[in-house]
C-alpha cells in the first residue's frame, strides 16, 4: 500500500508536468506564427510605401525634365546660359539631381550644371567639349522616350543612373538633355526616412544589389514586390522585418516549462506532505502508546474540560484510580490529586496559549508516584496535559546535595586551588586551605588583610561586579597578590553570584587557582611570537598590526576632530603637532655579497649589528621591525617627511661608515630606503608597505645607499605611460600584422584516446605580441586593455583568421590534424556579428 501511494506522489506530477509543457510548447509555437504573419504583413506596408514614394519621386524628377525640354527658347541668344539658369533653379526646387548636362545637335557637351552640395555627381564640366558618348549613354535621334544607363563611378564609389532624350525629336537642332541621379544618395534618404533600422532590405536592378542595410534571412518572412519604374529603370525591392531579440513564442515556451516544472515540484511537495502528515500522524499515535509519559487529551466543556483521549501509560500511572478519574472533569482530577493551585493555570493555558509546568507532591496514597511534573498546552481548542513520575528524580537530586556536603569537605585539600566565599560587597569571609598552599598565609589571615595583599585589580572590575549584580556570572578575571615571602602571584577568579528567591544577591562563591607560571609562559610564547627571534626586534606579524592601528588612529583623529581643533593626536610627541606619521622601508645593500662569500651564520650576524645601529637612530615611540630576510621597517610616529630626513641622513651615515669584519674579510655595506608619508588618505597597511617597497626599489635603481621618497603620482605616471605604449603596439599590430601565433601541443594522458584518435595531431592557438624593444609583452597585460579598450573582438578575428590562413596554406599538414583549440574572450562570445563573422569565415 504504501509502494503505491509513493509512486504516486511521483507520477502524478510527472504527467502535470507533462501536459503544461505541451501546452505552454503550443502557446510557443501559435505565438512564432504569429510573429511571423505580423512581421510580413509589416514588411508588405513599408514596402509598398517604399515602391510608391519611388515611383512619385521618378515621375517627378522626369517630368520636370519634360518640362524643361517643353519651355526650351528657340530663338535664345545664348542657350548655355539660359539652359544653365533653369537647372540649377530645378535643381534647387527638386532635390536628387547630381547633374543636368545639356548637348548640342552634334552630340558634343556643352555644359553641366551640378547643384551646391548634396548628390555625388558622376558628371562634371570636365566633359565639355567631349561627345555625349563619353557619359556612357546613347540616345537614339528621333526617339520619343528617354534612354537609361546604369553606371558604377569608381570616384564616388556610387551607382550613377543617366537618363537622357532629344529636346524635340521633331526638331534635333536643339540638341539633348540628359541627367543624372546618384542612387545611393537618393535611396539612402528615402529609405532611411520610411524605413528605419528594425526592416533589412534590398533594392536590385538588372541583377545587381543598388541598396541594401542589414542582411535577409531566409525564414520564409522576406517580401518582395514586383518591378517598378525608377528613373526610367526597372527596380525590385525585398524587405524583411527583423526578429525581435526577445523572440516571445521561445521566451512562452521556456517561461512555461519552468512554470510547470515549478507547479509540478509544489505538487509534488504537497503530495509528499499529505502522505508525510499521514504516516506521521501513525507514527505519532504509535510513538504516544509507548510513550513513559501520561498524555491526556481535554475537550471544553462548558467552564470546565473533558477527557476524551489517555494513552496506555497513564492507566498504568494512576492504576486503580484511572477508572474513576476518566469520569472526572480536569478541574475536578486535580483536586482529587492536590493539585487546586493548577485550576487557574489551566484556565490561563486556555485563554492565552502559553504553556505551563508545574513540579507536584502528590499527597495521597490513591496514586503511585510521590512526586510528579505537570505539563499543560493548548492543543487547538483542546487541552493536553502531559504527567511525568519524577519521583526517582526528586530522589536523586537529594543524594546529590548530601554529595555536594561532602564535596565541600574535600575541597580544603585541593592542592594550587581553593574555594571561597564573598559578600554581596566583595568581602572575603570564606577561604579554603588551598590558600596557604599558594601565598603561604592562612585563610583567616587572608581574609582579614586581603585588600593590603592585592597588588594589582583587573581594569575591567567595576564591570565584573555590575555583572554580578545582575545575577550573572561573569568570565574569569585575574588578580595580582604579594605572597608571605614578597613574591608576586597571579590568582584566576572564577566567581558565582548566589541569589535569593527574589533573585537579589546575598554572596559570591567560586574557586580560584594559581596561574603564576602559566602568565609567565603566556608572556613568553606572547613575546617569541611578535619579535624576530634573531634580532630582537618586532617582527612582520606584529609591524602589521601595529601600522593597520596606527592607521586607524590617524583615520579616527582626523575624522573626530573639527577643523580648527588644536587637539593634539594621542601619538605625536610633546613638541609636535602634526597627524601624520613616516614610514621607512629598509634593503640592506650588499647584504647577499656576505651570505654567498662567508654563509649563512655571517649574515646572521650582520643583521644583529645592523639592527643595532637602527636602535640608536629610533625613540621609544618609533617602531622597528624586521619584516624579512634582510629589510627592515622604521616608523617615526607624529613625524613629517621634512622632520625624518635629518634622521635618515644620519642612519645612512651610520651604516655607510660601519664596517663588518668576519673570518678576516672586511665587507662595506649600505641601506636603500624607501620613504612614504602615513596621513588620513592612507588605506591600507599592504598598500603602504608596497608603496614604499617601490620607493626602495627606486633608491636602489639610483644608486644605493640613499633613500626615495614615494609619491603617488610618481607610480600612476609610470603605470600610465607603461599602459599606453602597450595600448599603442597593440593598435599598431592589429593594423600591421604585428601578432604572432604559437602552438602548444596537446598530449594524451592514455593510450585509450591514442588509439581512438590515431597518429593525429591536436594544439592549442597561443598569441604573442612584441614590444618596441622586442620584448614580449604578457598577455596577462595587453588581453585585459584590449577588453577595456574595446579590441577584444578584432584581436581574436586576427586569430581566428591568421590561424585559418596558416592551415588553408598547408593542406598536407591538415591532413595529419586532429582538433585546434583557440580561446576567444567572453566579450567576442557575447557579440552576435563577430560570432557571425567568425562562422562565415570557417
Amino acid at each position: 500500500m504504501h509502494k503505491r501511494i509513493s509512486h504516486r506522489v511521483y507520477a502524478l506530477p510527472v504527467i502535470l508536468f507533462v501536459l503544461l509543457a505541451i501546452f505552454f510548447a503550443l502557446a510557443g509555437v501559435y505565438l512564432e506564427r504569429d510573429e511571423s504573419s505580423a512581421r510580413i504583413s509589416k514588411a508588405q506596408s513599408v514596402a509598398e510605401q517604399v515602391k510608391i514614394s519611388l515611383e512619385v519621386f521618378s515621375n517627378e524628377r522626369i517630368q520636370a525634365m519634360v518640362n524643361l525640354m517643353r519651355t526650351w527658347p528657340t530663338f535664345e541668344p545664348n542657350q548655355v546660359d539660359w539652359f544653365n539658369a533653369q537647372a540649377v533653379s530645378l535643381m534647387g526646387m527638386q532635390r536628387g539631381f547630381s547633374s543636368l548636362t545639356f548637348a548640342n545637335d552634334e552630340g558634343v557637351i556643352e555644359w553641366v550644371a551640378t547643384p551646391e552640395a548634396g548628390s555625388k555627381t558622376r558628371l562634371s564640366t570636365a566633359l565639355i567639349g567631349q561627345p555625349l558618348a563619353a557619359t556612357g549613354l546613347t540616345i537614339p535621334v528621333l526617339s520619343e522616350q528617354f534612354s537609361s544607363t546604369l553606371i558604377y563611378s569608381p570616384s564616388t564609389h556610387h551607382h550613377h543612373i543617366l537618363v537622357g532624350r532629344a529636346i524635340s525629336p521633331q526638331e534635333p537642332e536643339h540638341g539633348y538633355i540628359v541627367a543624372g541621379f546618384d542612387v545611393q544618395t537618393i535611396l539612402g534618404v528615402m529609405l532611411g526616412e520610411l524605413v528605419g533600422p528594425q526592416f533589412n532590405f534590398d533594392l536590385i536592378s538588372d541583377g545587381d544589389v543598388l541598396f541594401s542595410s542589414g542582411q535577409l534571412i531566409e525564414d520564409g518572412t522576406i517580401v518582395s514586390t514586383e518591378a517598378f519604374p525608377f528613373i526610367d529603370r526597372q527596380f525590385s525591392l525585398s524587405m524583411q522585418s527583423q526578429v525581435n531579440a526577445y523572440k516571445p513564442g521561445k521566451l512562452v515556451t521556456i517561461i512555461g516549462i519552468f512554470m510547470a516544472a515549478l507547479a509540478s515540484w509544489i505538487f509534488h511537495k504537497q503530495l509528499k506532505g499529505a502522505v508525510h502528515l499521514s504516516l506521521s500522524q501513525q507514527r505519532y499515535l504509535t510513538a504516544s502508546e509507548a510513550a513513559l509519559d501520561a498524555m491526556l487529551i481535554y475537550q471544553p466543556e462548558g467552564n470546565n474540560y473533558r477527557l476524551v483521549e489517555a494513552n496506555r501509560y497513564s492507566r498504568f500511572l494512576f492504576r486503580g484510580a484511572f477508572e474513576k478519574l476518566s469520569k472526572m472533569s480536569l478541574k475536578a482530577q486535580l483536586v482529587y490529586l492536590g493539585l487546586e493551585d493548577s485550576c487557574q493555570k489551566v484556565d490561563e493555558v486556555a485563554e492565552t496559549g502559553t504553556p505551563y509546568e508545574s513540579y507536584a507532591a502528590i499527597t495521597t496514597d490513591k496514586v503511585a508516584p510521590d512526586w510528579i511534573k505537570i505539563q499543560v498546552v493548548k492543543a487547538g481548542n483542546n487541552i493536553a496535559l502531559t504527567v511525568r513520575d519524577v519521583t526517582e528524580r526528586f530522589k536523586a537530586q537529594q543524594e546529590l546535595k548530601q554529595s555536594e556536603e561532602r564535596y565541600k569537605r574535600l575541597v580544603d585539600g585541593m592542592h594550587r586551588h581553593f574555594v571561597y566565599t564573598k559578600t554581596r560587597d566583595h568581602k572575603f569571609i570564606y577561604v579554603s586551605a588551598g590558600i596557604e598552599t599558594i601565598l603561604g598565609f592562612s585563610p583567616s589571615h587572608f581574609c582579614t588583610n586581603e585588600v593590603r595583599l592585592v597588588k594589582q585589580v583587573p581594569d575591567e572590575t567595576l564591570s565584573i561586579r555590575k555583572t554580578i549584580m545582575r545575577g550573572e556570572k561573569p568570565e574569569p578575571y585575574l588578580v595580582n597578590y604579594a605572597g608571605a615571602q614578597g613574591e608576586e602571584h597571579v590568582l584566576e577568579f572564577s566567581d558565582t553570584p548566589i541569589l535569593d528567591d527574589d533573585g537579589q544577591l546575598i554572596a559570591v562563591e567560586g574557586i580560584a587557582r594559581d596561574v603564576t607560571k602559566e602568565q609567565a609562559l603566556q608572556a613568553e610564547v606572547i613575546f617569541q611570537a611578535n619579535h624576530d627571534q634573531l634580532t630582537g626586534l618586532m617582527n612582520r606579524y606584529a609591524f602589521d598590526n601595529q601600522l593597520r592601528v596606527l592607521i586607524e588612529e590617524i583615520g579616527d583623529e582626523k575624522a573626530l576632530l573639527p577643523e580648527d581643533s588644536k587637539v593634539t593626536p594621542l601619538y605625536a610627541q610633546a613638541d609636535s603637532v602634526t597627524n601624520t606619521s613616516v614610514m621607512c622601508f629598509i634593503d640592506m645593500d650588499r647584504f647577499k655579497l656576505v651570505n654567498d662569500s662567508c654563509g649563512h651564520p655571517a649574515g646572521d650576524k650582520l643583521l644583529k649589528e645592523v639592527s643595532g645601529i637602527f636602535k640608536q637612530h629610533v625613540d621609544e615611540s618609533d617602531l622597528l621591525a624586521r619584516i624579512g630576510g634582510d629589510e627592515f621597517c622604521i616608523i617615526y610616529r607624529g613625524q613629517t617627511i621634512d622632520s625624518v630626513k635629518a634622521k635618515l641622513d644620519k642612519l645612512l651615515l651610520a651604516v655607510s661608515s660601519y664596517r663588518f669584519v668576519y673570518d678576516d674579510k672586511l665587507f662595506f655595506v649600505g641601506a636603500s630606503i624607501g620613504v612614504i608619508e602615513i596621513g588620513a588618505k592612507s588605506t591600507s597597511a599592504a598598500e603602504l608597505i608596497k608603496a614604499a617597497d617601490n620607493a626602495c626599489y627606486r633608491a636602489k635603481h639610483l644608486g644605493r645607499n640613499r633613500y626615495f621618497i614615494f609619491h603617488a603620482s610618481d607610480e600612476q605616471a609610470c603605470l600610465n605611460k607603461h599602459e599606453n605604449d602597450v595600448l599603442h603596439t597593440l593598435h599598431k599590430a592589429l593594423q600591421y600584422d604585428g601578432f604572432e601565433l604559437y602552438s602548444q601541443a596537446i598530449m594524451p594522458l592514455s593510450d585509450t584516446f591514442t588509439k581512438i584518435t590515431g597518429q593525429l595531431e591536436h594544439y592549442e592557438i597561443l598569441l604573442r605580441l612584441t614590444g618596441s624593444d622586442g620584448s614580449l609583452i604578457s598577455p596577462g597585460l595587453f588581453i585585459p586593455l584590449a577588453e577595456r579598450h574595446g579590441l577584444m573582438n578584432k584581436v581574436d578575428m586576427w586569430v581566428v583568421d591568421n590561424t585559418l590562413k596558416v592551415l588553408e596554406s598547408n593542406p598536407a599538414h591538415v591532413d595529419k590534424l586532429g582538433k585546434v583549440a583557440i580561446n576567444l574572450s567572453g566579450i567576442t562570445l557575447g557579440d552576435e556579428m563577430t560570432l557571425l563573422k567568425i562562422t562565415q569565415r570557417m
